[in-house]
């Protein structure tokens, strides 16, 4: 997909309708992903009633990634994106038609998620390689707000509004089916985009005795690059941290309201509304603050904001008293929730503002990768960021919920903002270090 096609975008990003067909594609297809993530977990619940069969769940959707996204780039990287988009798109929604045998078993169901995350590690990279291609590089924050607002609202359309009322009214079977269907209305989205640009290195030039050796010198080559580029390393670090926070604190966040909190589970709507709200104020003022500090800049403040938040979310039930009259008052006029909690007008505060520091941290990270990536390499690097992603967040998946047992949830929080902080401190040492060009990739030979 050439950028000439983006040049009739480039008085608004709104008149590119190449990007605006991709747009509405994610938009559909995330929704689709997040309805299916919840069924899934409804339906290993209400069958099983066990965490083991919960964490296989979970360990069903984070394998694949860490097993086929390095191999996902490559492939990427030598096939036509659009092709690589629209082909996903229809086997997903064949495959989860599968997810219907889930009253035969449940390892059936494990096996279907398997395969279905599997077929998304190629979506991922080609979909993030693609804006770059059709946006020009000034409106790529403005494209990367754009989808991080989105994907925001697909979790939010996915997870709170579909789902549990499809299945409530009509049963799991019908979410199934109905994601099945929202799949091949993306598939035919990306069916219209531009045809792109011929891959350099063509799939069909590897043969199958070679295919192992030349994906892990590309791969290494993918991996140099980044490591080389500080500014790409440091982009790629926030974007991986802030998506192993979003499945931390998502892991965390139904303990939390109701331990420290004391509110019911599904009342956990109105500290997750807000961090929404937050990121899609920092997505219509991004563009202009990029140009104001520079991306990486904004990356770091979006670092720090996160962790303080968090480290304050773990030590203001200490101080519940302080917000007493105060919080009554609010929660009498605004929130109607059970018992009044006093935490909960701070606490969504700090969610808003949770909200901001992701939005900071997220939208630049990535719009820094894509600027500086070469075009023949951005399956392999986002694939390496979305692989990134996968490990990093196997370890805290694994420990902090036992961790939550033993020294508190609360605690817990606090502990994951103290490494997001800590994480960003290191970040701002190397900030003075001379960034070089990205040179590593673009001129390598290709290999046969």
């Amino acid at each position: 997909m050439s950028r000439a096609t983006a040049s009739a975008g480039e008085a608004s990003i709104f008149h590119n309708q190449p990007f605006m067909v991709l747009w509405a594609a994610q938009f559909v297809s995330q929704t689709a992903q997040q309805a299916i993530w919840f069924g899934m977990i409804i339906v290993v619940e209400q069958i099983s009633q066990s965490s083991v069969h919960l964490s296989i769940a979970i360990l069903s959707t984070i394998i694949p990634g860490v097993l086929l996204g390095l191999i996902a780039g490559v492939v990427v990287d030598r096939t036509n994106k659009k092709s690589v988009l629209v082909v996903t798109n229809f086997m997903r929604a064949f495959t989860v038609l599968g997810y219907l045998l889930y009253s035969r078993s449940l390892f059936v169901v494990y096996a279907v998620n398997f395969v279905f995350v599997g077929i998304s590690q190629f979506f991922g990279p080609a979909e993030a390689s693609s804006i770059p291609a059709l946006v020009p590089k000034r409106l790529l924050v403005t494209a990367n707000s754009l989808f991080n607002l989105t994907f925001t609202i697909s979790q939010l359309v996915g997870i709170v509004l579909l789902a549990p009322w499809v299945i409530k009214f009509f049963g799991a079977s019908t979410l199934f089916a109905l994601t099945a269907a929202i799949y091949i209305v993306a598939g035919f989205l990306t069916s219209s985009l531009p045809p792109g640009i011929p891959p350099e290195r063509p799939l069909s030039t590897l043969r199958r005795d070679t295919f192992a050796r030349v994906a892990r010198t590309e791969l290494s080559e993918a991996w140099a690059f980044i490591t080389f580029d500080r500014r790409s390393w440091w982009a790629m670090i926030f974007v991986t941290l802030s998506s192993t926070l979003t499945l931390v604190l998502a892991m965390l966040a139904p303990r939390y309201v109701v331990v420290v909190v004391g509110i019911q589970p599904e009342d956990a709507v109105f500290l997750i509304a807000p961090a929404g709200i937050g990121i899609l104020l920092m997505t219509l003022v991004m563009q202009r603050l990029a140009r104001r500090f520079g991306e990486m800049q904004l990356a770091y403040l979006g670092g720090a904001i996160s962790g303080a938040c968090l480290i304050v979310m773990a030590i203001i039930p200490r101080f519940a008293t302080t917000f007493g009259a105060i919080g009554r008052d609010i929660l009498l006029g605004l929130v109607p929730l059970a018992g009044h909690s006093i935490l909960v007008p701070p606490l969504m505060v700090l969610s808003a503002v949770i909200g901001i520091g992701f939005a900071l941290s997220t939208i630049p990270s990535q719009s820094v990768l894509m600027e500086r990536a070469p075009v023949q390499s951005r399956g392999r690097i986002f694939s390496v960021l979305l692989m990134m992603g996968n490990v990093a967040a196997i370890a805290p998946l694994a420990f902090l919920g036992e961790m939550g047992d033993l020294i508190g949830v609360g605690n817990v929080v606090g502990l994951v903002g103290a490494a997001t902080i800590a994480i960003t401190l290191v970040g701002l040492r190397e900030r003075s270090v001379v960034l070089p060009t990205k040179q590593v990739l673009e001129d390598d030979v290709p290999v046969a």
